[in-house]
């Protein structure tokens, strides 16, 4: 027996020399173990991966604050980053190089399952895949370096990252119902009940991996069925690898929407990628008007592609298969192309030349005060060379797309930021350390009253990149017809203090005013229960050059501190601007309700931030409405589930339909909707805001709830 114990205790000993001596090496034998179970995964492609971020559903000043307020970041705790990603002279720090791909797939584990249907090994293949493209921006050619062995490290590293997340990400994953047994108590725990669950929020600009998913759009009703002017209908785009189909919803009589309609259907081009468009607003004939713009790319390879665009308003049936029409040659079409004279639609190469790369990846609405007429104003940060040299510096496009020119090609000039860390004289080779840090989060437009121009701002981190940034504000500087001989200009670049990882996404506050703000909204803390902070970082005015040291702005924590519990952040709130310099915040969070109302609601509140960033202690509370009033029928035939089953169903269905925000019927208050679900197709006006942020609760609800 004494023999046996001495064996075991032995055994013990080696075994735990052996997970130490792991655990102390965790850098060589963690790659080695990636390296054989990852051992087959793609190789990475010269292409940046795509950013991350909300993808507007409005043409208004409207955004939507995805991330459940729990940041975004690559950062490890610092003995494991010390023992498996060990920091060697001349390299970044392991959360400074994986950025961009940590934040989408921060994204993905909040939000893509209900979102696009995405699992948690999607959510890790689509990292590691991002990680492997940054390798080859992370990995800088030098002298007398053997760039191959660099790649090979950066790629190893992607390889541990995602091997990391695959074997620790289980519990971080949200799935859409993660506890049935929680389930089956109602989900009343402590971070709400939306606190380990998936929610909706559009973030993935090319989501390939999905076979099917939903985006919601409003835009322009159409003319040609006798709507009020002014007024909005709710867009369903059901988007297939295939193509898409596109419903509509417009309101009647007393505000209420119809039934969600097919419109049309539009078949994929197989030359490009299926994806949603954004709406972007420019004027026509003295009147406002809404287009569909998709930013269509051949692959993900490169970042060639094309605009295609329809006026919401305007465009017929034939102008909708026109869209349809537009990937046939001249000889496909023959002698007659009955798509050749219409102003509805724009379908334009960007390129310096007719089927050029374009050498952008995503494009942003460039909102302005005043939209210039018949014109679609876009911008976009280069992604790869201005002038095809292979030089790394940071360049933009100030994308001009005239709807009224009948051309299939209009050139964009890529224009040359200059400033304090691209300093260089325009026209010569500038190489900018950390090129690829400009892509972590989407930029910003700014429109300032007084300028001729709107601003591309974004921010980048860099040594001090889990406390720091530094925010690049870039305008035009115009030298002659464009669209030569332009180039961007810094209209004072900053550093922006106290700024966490914890803190992002961030916000534009008074974007078209002479007050501007960043602000973040998030949680006290990262396990769903807390409460709500908001940090405010006050933007100077603009400068003529970028000369002496960048200003230090710091965070102001003291405006607004409402008394907001952090399970309001889980749905993702969204700001919409009123007046130049203030907005109302929209909050929505699932609550327990009577069991004879389907056992769950919906519930809203507003927050109103003033001009001086300063809001109410309190938020403005809106109705709670059950949710058998959002989703009458979810089955053909509901009559065969049991309760039980038809709460989860709903519940489900709650959590992966957004809600919208907007004047739908330009009467100055804000209409909140609830767009659809179920088998019954009839979007709900749930509740009325008010430019102050005050809620009068809309009578179709009202109605239905007082008969009840």
């Amino acid at each position: 027996m004494r023999h046996v114990s001495l064996l075991m205790a032995t055994i013990g000993f080696l075994v735990c020399l052996a997970v130490a001596a792991i655990f102390i090496r965790m850098d060589f034998f963690g790659r080695l173990l990636a390296d054989k179970v990852l051992a087959n995964a793609a190789m990475p492609t010269e292409a940046i991966p795509p950013t991350s971020g909300q993808i507007p559903f409005s043409s208004a000043d409207i955004q939507i604050i995805g991330g459940r307020g729990e940041g975004l970041s690559c950062s490890l705790p610092k003995l494991l980053a010390d023992l498996a990603f060990p920091q060697e002279e001349g390299r970044e720090a392991i959360g400074l190089q994986m950025r961009q791909a940590c934040a989408t797939h921060d994204y993905c584990y909040r939000h893509g399952a209900a979102t696009y249907g995405y699992t948690q090994a999607d959510c890790d293949f689509l990292l590691q895949e991002h990680a492997f493209r940054l390798c080859y921006f992370i990995e800088r050619r030098e002298a007398g370096t053997d760039m191959e062995a660099k790649q090979s490290k950066c790629i190893r590293d992607a390889r541990l990252v995602t091997l990391g997340v695959r074997a620790g990400g289980s519990d971080s994953f949200r799935s859409l119902n993660p506890r049935v047994d929680a389930l089956s108590q109602g989900l009343e725990n402590k971070a709400g009940l939306d606190g380990r669950a998936s929610t909706y929020f559009e973030f993935d600009p090319y989501p390939v991996r999905s076979l099917s998913y939903a985006v919601y759009r409003i835009a322009d009703a159409p003319d040609a069925e006798g709507t009020l002017p002014g007024s909005k209908a709710l867009y369903k785009f059901a988007m297939r690898p295939s193509g898409m189909f596109v419903s509509k919803a417009t309101m009647g009589k007393g505000a209420r929407f119809g039934a969600l309609k097919l419109h049309v259907k539009l078949p994929g081009d197989p030359s490009y990628i299926v994806n949603a468009p954004v709406v972007v607003a420019t004027t026509h004939k003295g009147k406002k008007e809404d287009w569909f713009v998709w930013w269509q790319r051949r692959g993900l390879n490169e970042t060639g592609g094309r605009i295609l665009a329809i006026a919401a308003r305007r465009a017929t049936n034939e102008d909708w298969n026109c869209l349809y029409r537009a990937g046939m040659t001249e000889g496909m079409l023959g002698d007659h192309d009955p798509c050749a004279t219409r102003n509805t639609i724009a379908i334009v190469e960007v390129g310096k030349a007719d089927t050029d790369d374009g050498g952008f990846s995503q494009v942003v609405p460039a909102h302005g005060a005043q939209p210039a007429p018949d014109t679609l104003h876009l911008m976009a940060l280069q992604t790869n060379s201005c002038d095809g040299s292979g030089a790394k510096a940071s360049c933009f496009r100030d994308i001009l797309i005239s709807t009224a020119l009948r051309r299939k090609h209009q050139p964009q000039e890529a224009l040359r930021v200059a400033d304090q860390l691209a300093n260089e004289k325009p026209g010569q080779k500038q190489d900018e350390d950390g090129f690829y840090r400009n892509y972590v989060a989407a930029p910003l437009v700014f429109q300032s009253p007084l300028e001729r121009d709107p601003l591309i701002t974004w921010a980048r981190r860099d040594k001090d990149y889990e406390t720091k940034a530094f925010l690049r504000r870039i305008g035009i500087t115009r030298k002659t017809a464009r669209p030569k001989n332009d180039t961007g200009r810094s209209r004072g670049s900053l550093w922006l203090a106290d700024i966490e990882e914890f803190d992002e996404p961030v916000f534009a506050l008074g974007r078209t005013g002479e007050r501007q703000s960043l602000v973040a909204i998030r949680k006290s803390d990262g396990t769903g229960e807390g409460r709500v902070e908001i940090r405010q970082w006050r933007l100077p005015g603009l400068r003529d050059d970028d000369t002496g040291e960048a200003p230090l702005i710091k965070a102001n924590t003291d405006a607004c501190r409402p008394k907001l519990e952090g399970t309001w952040l889980a749905r993702p709130p969204i700001v919409v601007s009123v007046g130049s310099e203030e907005a109302i915040v929209l909050l929505s969070r699932l609550v327990a309700a009577k069991e004879e109302d389907g056992g769950y609601g919906l519930a809203l509140a507003t927050l109103k931030i003033g001009t001086d960033g300063r809001c109410s202690e309190s938020p403005f509370t809106g109705p709670k409405i059950p949710a058998v009033e959002l989703i009458a029928n979810v089955t053909d035939d509901d009559s065969g589930k049991s309760l039980q089953k038809l709460k989860q169903m709903r519940l489900e269905l709650l959590r992966k339909t957004p809600i919208l925000f907007d004047d739908l019927d330009g009467d100055s208050t804000f209409e909140v909707v609830f767009p659809d679900a179920g088998k019954t197709l009839n979007p709900n006006v749930m509740a009325r805001v008010s430019k102050d942020g005050l809620f009068s609760p809309e009578q179709i609800v009202a109605e239905s709830m007082a008969q009840r």
